[in-house]
């Protein structure tokens, strides 16, 4: 009698589950003769084998015809509930690019022992996958405009090749809507202002002198008369090609003696950063071919530039003179005169490389911290514009100095200001300076106190050279025990394509003790030849009238030998000690609105 009921248990299993089968059978069919929905479809032993067949089948059938040359396809690679999609798009550009497409869902039943998997979509997922494209467009667009009418060159051609490509990515016949206020398509648009930004810009050789045996010329760059705000550039230096960026004007090439011109070519791809944008690497890291601009190069004549060396004031009282006292921390000419006794001869030690020659100018930690500062790099006197004085916590702050710094392993070079802090009539700091936006964003607060103001840049300028020079006990020293500090970390996605595997990126944010990230510092220094951070548009608030805690949210260009990347740094800082500012949050985002209203939350 057991037996009997154990095989009819069996039999009965065996029934419901042919009728399951059928039923399963039957919705299959019916997605199969959905117009609205595409399917692809593996047979095969396993469940994942099945699967990934499903992925490749679906990815055959998503197939629109552009036009008689130019065919796009969505790549899917479907995990879960969630699909990844790529769109290669087969023209005289070969332009693809991946997205994310949510809802893309698996049925699964088996045939004579066999695994069958249907994966389908909704047409209208497809949609939302250009749609949300589009909108990264026109910001991407947008924010090239913006660049352009601040002269940040970099910026506005970085962002405008962006977009450009991403529309190539686009079926023609989802384009609709890509045009400008004037109904220009957008695409015809953005290539001329490409063209016109790389037209613009005029390249000329200012002065040339003799170091080592090779050529320094020191080059002035302007963008429609007016000098360049930032511009990235590689320049040809008999061998290879080195990148550097030109910064409010100035750019510097260093070259053989025997060459008789500057070979230069203008960045407007902007490789490195890709990866700071995930939709924007999905596409250019797969078919990285550049849309030609012929005009990114520029030349510059040398041999008509005659070699000179910018003469030094003979003396303190001649540098005085060259001094501009700030208007909102006015000095005596008695502490003009003071300064520039203290700043000619470091001016000459560092044009001389002469630097054991000024130590006793130096405290024994502003002595260490240049050192670390003209290790950094080859380090090259490049301008002294008008040195500015500030009185400043007890002491003066002087500004003016401008330096090339040169990492030979990654051909690569900066343009810093460099920052000297004195007090006692000895220099006790010295720091890269904000640049000139930045700097002008806080100092227009004029209803702030004046010291409040200076001791914010200074902040900053501590800051931002703190990760240059490695300085782990102002990084220690500057954040609070209990800080709230959120970094971006891009983490690589496997995902699957119609030829192999590929990595995408997308950024995860992590809460981090203050241990935790020193030590995470700790291990980037050690590997990278160099850090560097420029700082831009900064949006300052003071909390409230009564105290000195004010929110920072500040554009931040990160670069080391082997990352780089773009996005927004929120601070909240007290600077009611200004010896000793205090961070208490910390928080790094790809998107600036996503830390608005960071503040607000936090309080």
């Amino acid at each position: 009698m057991k037996h009997f009921q154990l095989l009819l248990l069996f039999l009965l299993a065996g029934v419901l589950n042919v009728f399951a089968q059928k039923g399963t059978e039957a919705e299959a069919e019916q997605i199969k003769h959905n117009p609205q929905l595409v399917w692809g479809q593996g047979v095969g032993e396993t469940l994942q084998a099945a699967d990934e067949l499903a992925v490749r089948d679906l990815i055959s059938q998503i197939s629109v015809t552009v036009d008689s040359r130019t065919e796009t396809q969505i790549h899917n690679d479907v995990r879960g509930q969630e699909a990844s999609s790529s769109v290669s798009t087969t023209s005289d550009l070969h332009v693809s690019s991946n997205v994310s497409l949510s809802n893309c869902k698996r049925l699964v039943y088996t045939v004579r022992g066999r695994t069958i998997v249907l994966r389908y979509v909704d047409r209208a997922e497809i949609e939302k996958m250009f749609d949300a494209r589009k909108a990264k467009i026109f910001d991407l667009a947008q924010a090239g405009e913006r660049a352009e009418e601040q002269g940040k060159v970099s910026d506005a051609l970085r962002n405008s090749y962006w977009a450009l490509k991403l529309i190539y990515s686009i079926p023609v016949e989802h384009r609709e809507g890509l045009t400008t206020e004037e109904g220009i398509q957008l695409s015809t648009a953005l290539q001329e202002r490409i063209a016109s930004i790389l037209d613009s810009l005029t390249l000329r050789v200012e002065s040339k002198e003799e170091v080592d045996g090779q050529q320094l010329a020191h080059l002035q760059m302007t963008y429609k008369g007016r000098p360049v705000v930032c511009c990235d550039y590689a320049y040809f230096d008999g061998y290879d090609w080195i990148n550097a960026s030109a910064k409010n004007g100035r750019a510097l090439a260093e070259l053989p003696a025997s060459s008789r011109r500057v070979r230069l070519r203008v960045e407007y791809v902007f490789e490195k950063l890709w990866k700071s944008d995930p939709l924007v690497n999905d596409m250019l890291s797969q078919l990285p071919e550049r849309i030609p601009f012929p005009q990114y190069e520029k030349k510059a004549e040398l041999e008509q530039v005659q070699v000179v060396q910018e003469p030094l004031p003979t003396n303190a009282r001649a540098l005085a003179k060259e001094i501009e006292v700030d208007s909102i921390a006015t000095c005596s000419k008695k502490e003009v005169r003071n300064q520039a006794d203290i700043l000619l001869p470091v001016i000459t030690a560092i044009e001389k490389k002469q630097y054991a020659d000024v130590k006793q100018y130096f405290t024994p930690n502003g002595w260490k911290w240049f050192e670390k500062l003209i290790q950094y790099g080859n380090a090259k006197i490049i301008a002294r514009d008008e040195i500015q004085v500030s009185s400043f916590a007890n002491g003066y702050l002087l500004r003016g100095i401008k330096a090339s710094f040169s990492f030979k392993k990654n051909n690569k070079s900066f343009i810093e200001d460099i920052v000297f802090y004195v007090k006692d009539d000895k220099i006790e700091g010295v720091n890269f300076g904000l640049e000139e936006g930045a700097l002008a964003d806080i100092m227009r607060h004029e209803m702030w106190n004046p010291e409040s103001r200076l001791v914010l840049v200074n902040f900053l300028e501590n800051y931002k050279t703190a990760y240059a020079l490695e300085r782990l006990d102002y990084l220690e020293a500057v954040f609070s025990d209990d800080a709230l500090i959120i970094v971006g970390n891009r983490i690589p996605e496997q995902r699957v394509s119609e030829v192999t595997a590929m990595d995408t990126e997308r950024y995860e944010h992590n809460r981090l003790t203050k241990s935790q990230y020193i030590s995470q510092l700790e291990k980037v220094f050690k590997k990278q030849e160099y850090v560097n951070i420029h700082f831009e548009d900064a949006a300052v608030k003071k909390t409230s009238r009564n105290d000195e805690r004010y929110e920072i949210i500040i554009k931040q260009n990160y670069y080391s030998a082997s990352y780089a990347d773009k996005g927004y740094l929120y601070l909240l800082a007290d600077i009611s000690n200004p010896e000793q500012p205090i961070i208490h949050v910390r928080v790094w985002d790809e998107n600036r609105n996503n830390l608005m209203n960071y503040g607000e939350w936090i309080f």
